[in-house]
């Protein structure tokens, strides 16, 4: 995640990963498991780290990736020099969760209690398993991967950025 020189939250919703067609389309590797898109618009990032909004005309799947023809991008040659970028929303514009929904981009950087640690630890990253995704979390320099359950967490709070897992939960996933 990123911020635009505002202080808005920029956050990368799909890679650029080639070009389809001869009049500009680009193909994106969309990063949610979500089978919609719903965005009528993304953002690219400037040289000077500004965003720029560009328009999506249009939407077609192909594979595992979607293909879209954006505002302001007429031919092939456009569209491959985008290859490799990545394309952002604001965090602001993303679609409120229910209860116990929780985006990964909040979960990432929460600070970790887990009550027979003296320390707190941090969750670094977030990893799809085609199951219950895992947590990548570190307390003092050591890496545990504890499911995203309810069976192993206390409580969650995206206001204090804090998650709090029951006891005896590292103890349980040291595979040290």
């Amino acid at each position: 995640m990123s911020k635009d020189k505002k202080g808005g939250k920029y956050v990368p919703i799909g890679k650029i990963v080639g070009a389809h067609g001869v009049h500009g389309n680009i193909k994106l590797l969309y990063f949610s498991r979500l089978k919609a898109f719903p965005y009528t618009d993304l953002y690219l990032q400037k040289a000077d780290g500004a965003y720029r909004r560009v328009k999506i005309i249009s939407l077609s799947t192909l594979k595992e990736t979607l293909v879209l023809r954006l505002e302001g991008i007429a031919t092939r040659t456009e569209a491959q020099a985008l290859v490799g970028r990545f394309v952002y929303y604001p965090r602001q514009g993303f679609v409120q969760t229910k209860r116990d929904e929780y985006y990964w981009i909040d979960l990432i950087g929460m600070t970790v209690f887990e009550p027979s640690q003296p320390m707190p630890g941090k969750v670094k990253g977030m990893v799809e398993t085609g199951g219950t995704d895992v947590m990548e979390i570190e307390f003092e320099g050591k890496e545990y991967l504890v499911p995203f359950s309810l069976d192993w967490i206390n409580d969650i709070s995206i206001e204090t950025k804090c998650l709090i897992l029951k006891e005896g939960t590292l103890e349980f996933f040291d595979v040290h």
